[in-house]
């Protein structure tokens, strides 16, 4: 595997579970107002990490979702360059 995929995965691996959370309250707050519940990013980030925990498809899709696209986005790169 290269070194290039390697990183990429990690990056996009770390936006998800990481910042991933962070984005997403800070755009719902801007486009909804502020998170009804009083624990704010806290409660937000228990809330989709317990989903996924419990293997719910909404908690795994958001965290991972970043990570799924650069792997797809990289074998449809791969596929590109062999023509």
């Amino acid at each position: 595997m290269p070194l290039s995929w390697v990183i990429g995965s990690a990056a996009a691996l770390l936006a998800g579970l990481l910042a991933g959370p962070v984005a997403l309250y800070w755009m719902g707050g801007k486009l909804a107002g502020s998170y009804a519940d009083p624990g704010g990013l806290l409660t937000l980030w228990t809330s989709i990490y317990g989903d996924a925990a419990r293997l719910g498809g909404a908690g795994l899709a958001f965290l991972l979702g970043p990570l799924a696209m650069f792997q797809i986005a990289w074998i449809a790169l791969a596929g590109l360059k062999k023509r």
